[in-house]
């Protein structure tokens, strides 16, 4: 009988839980069945297995091994498997309706109500980040100011683009239960907590969504709804969020994301991982070439100069070193390098070649040439002033592929 009870509940939350992610505004049907007569008839049954095995089951709730005694007996535990897909299920809904009513997109949703069925407080924190970043960023934004020197004017990001900003937020806020993970999980991959290179993604990841977000805006209206407007936008955050999860997935595990071509599958998703990585760094010159078109008035030229060069060359160098590392992982990888030395948490070696440490400055040549930009804009001939430190950046950066591919090091040891 519990087996047939066990099997029948997961049937009926499942039916709720398909028409609350596939059919969410049918009639107010998924709203009444997610939340009324599905949790009602769970209810109905753990009450009843509460009554039968209650006083039959040892244990309690003053400590975990009292807890771990309780669930021992097959009625206790199924009573609590009912209990978790009620409230799962309330929950659910609960995030379903409240985004409809905040015009959250439903394509948004979906994702969050899979971790809600799954691992339901790891849904509702997701819930709960994606309301307060879409509270912060997706406001009526304010006009790009008329001064060129207020172009990187922090004072509202609802200015900004109000998707990737959000998603580059809700990156910022994932580090929190990752670190609270890496603080408490003891296991190791290559001499490093397995919860590191999440952690490291997920900030680098956050700051490439959010200076797309910054600089959107510079870009024509016409742009901004374009094709390639709309590439940019959820070109980015798609394989943002499918590069994240993957390696989040992994260190969960214990394994390695990157080169880990253990298994057929594990092959085919590192290919993924690696042309999600190619796609979202792809998305800068697009960005670039809207900047370079834009007709927008009031964005002063050298600070539009150092952004679109920083864009095109964050995908020229970032991506050309990150084909060579991954057509060339033993160039690199840590394990081959015997006797080499690591340097804490950025992981990169510092006696012998190493291709990550060109990667990584490649990769921020966006930030670091638009800073030059904004600082530049106010001078005389501040457009020579960018264009020489972006010939520079690139010269540094070349400079040290080459050396990290003949095996010396890039890194004072």
């Amino acid at each position: 009988m519990n087996d047939l009870l066990f099997a029948g509940s997961n049937v009926v939350a499942m039916v709720s839980w398909g028409l609350l992610i596939f059919l969410p505004r049918w009639r107010g049907v998924a709203q009444a069945v997610a939340t009324v007569v599905v949790p009602a008839l769970l209810s109905v049954a753990y009450t009843a297995l509460i009554g039968v095995w209650w006083s039959r089951s040892q244990g309690g709730f003053g400590s975990l091994d009292d807890v771990h005694a309780l669930f021992q007996t097959r009625g206790a535990l199924l009573a609590g498997w009912l209990h978790y897909l009620a409230f799962d299920l309330l929950v659910g809904a609960h995030i379903a309706r409240q985004s409809q009513r905040e015009g959250v997109p439903h394509i948004v949703v979906i994702p969050i109500l899979f971790l809600t069925f799954l691992f339901g407080p790891v849904g509702y924190l997701a819930a709960l980040v994606v309301r307060t970043t879409r509270r912060i960023c997706v406001t009526r934004p304010d006009p790009i100011s008329e001064k060129g020197h207020d172009v990187l004017a922090l004072s509202s990001l609802a200015g900004r683009e109000p998707r990737l900003m959000a998603s580059a937020l809700c990156c910022i806020a994932a580090m929190i239960p990752v670190a609270v993970a890496a603080a408490i999980d003891t296991r190791t991959l290559g001499d490093a907590n397995v919860w590191i290179k999440p952690l490291k993604f997920l900030a680098s990841v956050g700051l490439f969504l959010a200076t797309l977000g910054y600089f959107m805006p510079m870009t024509s209206e016409a742009f901004r709804r374009s094709t390639s407007g709309r590439f940019v936008v959820w070109g980015s955050i798609a394989t943002a969020l499918f590069e994240l999860a993957y390696i989040v997935w992994r260190a969960s595990r214990g394994e390695a994301s990157h080169f880990n071509i253990s298994t057929p599958l594990a092959g085919i998703l590192f290919a993924l991982m690696g042309g999600a990585a190619l796609t979202m760094s792809a998305t800068g010159p697009v960005l670039a070439l809207g900047i370079a078109r834009s007709d927008v008035k009031h964005t002063n030229q050298t600070f539009r100069v150092a952004v679109v060069l920083g864009l095109i060359l964050t995908f020229a160098l970032g991506a050309t070193s990150g084909i060579i590392i991954s057509v060339g992982p033993w160039l690199f990888t840590d394990a081959i390098l015997e006797g080499g030395s690591i340097r804490p948490l950025a992981g990169w070696e510092r006696t012998l070649g190493d291709l990550k440490v060109p990667h990584f400055i490649g990769l921020h040549a966006q930030q670091a040439i638009a800073i030059v930009g904004f600082l530049a804009s106010g001078i005389h001939r501040g457009r020579i002033v960018v264009i020489g430190f972006a010939w520079l950046y690139s010269i540094v950066v070349i400079g040290m592929l080459l050396q990290a591919l003949t095996a010396h090091t890039v890194l004072p040891s």
